[in-house]
């Protein structure tokens, strides 16, 4: 039988099919659009499977937030050719979106959530893998909600979508008091996470079987290169409070060079003053491609 173009084009814009993919799909189903559609859908869903299991280096973080609850999510493929794809990124977008009002304390649990009638998320990405020609999954995905008025969710994503943030901040009074200074905060903070990679809030927050077994590394190197026991000791401490330094926000050096102040939390001791309120970092979560 004969198919018209329109149709064979309208197929393809659906789909994402190829001319000839399309031609025979509706050939097949005697130019019923819906009915090709569903062959070609199960044709991808094979070549799908094929895929699952391929290397996904590449992709972009994408966030969702509005200020109330935000949600980011790495998508991740094959190649940075298909990342750097608008209908990846929108791809993206439509996945944060569906997600966003939905419940779910896992990823594998998101990805059982019913997407459309009688398919889940998870056949949704399958059938993009069949578009895209590549393999593509959600590498992971977090939310975090504030508890109240005083707290606010503060967010950055990177021009090229490879780092993304969301930081949970608490102050002592209603969000809206002083929001444009709180609103810097917020930026300032993201920020710095973003572009320093710390790893915990502060001291406290990392786990004392990691200082302990950082501390005995250390030592055991020092004494290797021949230092006396007593010495290494004073060495391992010393290695260890400075990467601790580099990995703990509060303890890293403040980017913004220009306002003179030596450490983060000597920044975040400066606009306390200022606001007159406690300003703390309850939460953050930090992605990049890659890592």
């Amino acid at each position: 039988m004969t198919v018209s173009m329109d149709l064979i084009k309208q197929l393809r814009e659906e789909t994402g099919a190829g001319i000839t993919e399309c031609k025979n799909a509706l050939i097949e189903s005697a130019g019923d659009i819906e009915k090709a559609r569903k062959i070609l859908l199960a044709k991808g869903a094979a070549k799908a499977s094929k895929k699952l299991d391929r290397t996904t280096n590449e992709g972009i973080v994408f966030v969702k937030n509005n200020g109330s609850k935000g949600l980011i999510l790495e998508l991740a493929c094959e190649t940075d050719f298909v990342a750097r794809n608008e209908k990846f990124i929108n791809l993206a977008k439509n996945i944060s979106d569906f997600l966003f009002d939905k419940k779910f304390s896992t990823l594998s649990e998101a990805l059982e959530i019913e997407y459309e009638p009688s398919k889940t998320l998870q056949t949704f990405l399958n059938e993009n893998i069949s578009i895209f020609g590549e393999n593509i999954k959600i590498s992971r995905i977090d939310v975090l909600e504030v508890s109240n008025n005083n707290e606010y969710i503060f967010d950055y994503v990177h021009f090229n979508y490879r780092v993304g943030v969301l930081a949970l901040i608490e102050f002592d009074k209603n969000v809206n008091e002083n929001w444009e200074l709180k609103k810097e905060i917020g930026t300032k903070t993201v920020f710095q996470i973003a572009s320093m990679k710390p790893l915990y809030i502060d001291l406290s927050s990392i786990p004392n079987e990691e200082i302990e077994e950082s501390k005995r590394i250390a030592f055991q190197q020092a004494v290797s290169e021949g230092k006396p026991e007593h010495i290494a000791q004073k060495i391992a401490e010393g290695k260890v409070n400075k990467m601790f330094e580099d990995s703990v926000l509060l303890e890293q050096v403040f980017y913004e060079e220009s306002m003179n102040l030596p450490k983060f939390k000597d920044y975040l001791k400066f606009v306390s003053s200022k606001l007159n309120e406690k300003v703390n970092i309850k939460k953050f979560v930090r992605y990049q491609i890659g890592k």
